[in-house]
């Protein structure tokens, strides 16, 4: 399943250096994703490792890690900044003097979801309920997809600096993924797409109704997208790929079909004659 990512807002309330505690998702709310967190469904990827905390999404920056507290309500990231390092100093500053400006993001895959209406205010809306998600890591950024978020302390302890994570190192990002991998991920997520997309559409048929404008305006921009990607990719097969054209044909083998047919046609001739 390929990583996502989900944003969150976060607001300082404490001054005091190092460590953070962010509410960075409330379940049974929709965000502007379409997407409904479900109680007891946010994990960490790393299961009891907890989970890391890099800058922007950017996993060769690791600033600090943490780890995921669900309380029924809300899921909260409690977390240290590696302060042992100038850069995990620089991106805890960045955080205390955005304050409440500061919004986070947190990378994550679905393991289980399904797809249902959701009342908001005065109307139905279909939703995606997500039911099991890892949670891989979270991230200081600009702008969140959940305003109902916020930052429940950034603080320091003296005492806690000398247990301050140190191995940053994440397996995952030792190397750069490689070309097919990259390919591999974006197939899992097309298949995942394609599978929402029909659940929708059941879903939707099954009220006897149709699609809604927005969901067929996507999906008609994904179907000219995949169009392009398939001739480019169709355009890069011809100039680069090392295997032999099947249409391409040798003068040796023109040869030969051009003499079949002109004895075709002979044999033609001599019959009509007869």
């Amino acid at each position: 399943m390929a990583k996502q990512f989900k944003e969150f807002k976060l607001s300082t309330t404490d001054e005091v250096e190092g460590k953070v505690e962010a509410v960075f998702s409330v379940f049974n709310e929709v965000d502007s994703d379409g997407d409904v967190v479900l109680p007891n469904s946010i994990k960490s990827g790393y299961g009891e490792k907890g989970v890391a905390m890099v800058w922007a999404h950017d996993w060769k920056d690791v600033v600090g890690r943490g780890e995921i507290v669900d309380d029924g309500n809300k899921a909260i990231f409690k977390g240290q900044f590696i302060m042992d390092t100038e850069r995990g100093r620089d991106a805890f500053n960045t955080v205390k003097a955005m304050g409440d400006l500061q919004q986070w993001s947190f990378g994550y895959e679905v393991d289980d979801y399904e797809v249902g209406m959701f009342q908001k205010d005065t109307q139905e809306i279909e939703v995606r309920y997500l039911k099991n998600v890892k949670v891989w890591e979270v991230s200081p950024v600009l702008v969140g997809a959940n305003q109902n978020t916020s930052t429940l302390s950034v603080k320091s302890d003296e005492d806690m600096r000398d247990d301050c994570v140190k191995d940053t190192e994440i397996e995952e990002i030792k190397e750069p993924k490689r070309f097919n991998e990259d390919v591999d991920e974006l197939l899992i997520k097309l298949s995942t797409v394609l599978k929402r997309a029909k659940e929708l559409t059941a879903l939707r048929l099954k009220k006897e109704k149709l699609l809604s404008e927005s969901s067929t305006d996507v999906l008609e921009e994904l179907q000219d997208t995949l169009q392009e990607v398939f001739q480019d990719i169709d355009t890069l097969l011809d100039i680069a790929s090392p295997k032999p054209d099947k249409d391409i044909v040798d003068d040796t083998t023109i040869l030969l079909q051009t003499e079949e047919l002109l004895l075709e046609t002979m044999e033609l001739e001599v019959e009509g004659e007869i």
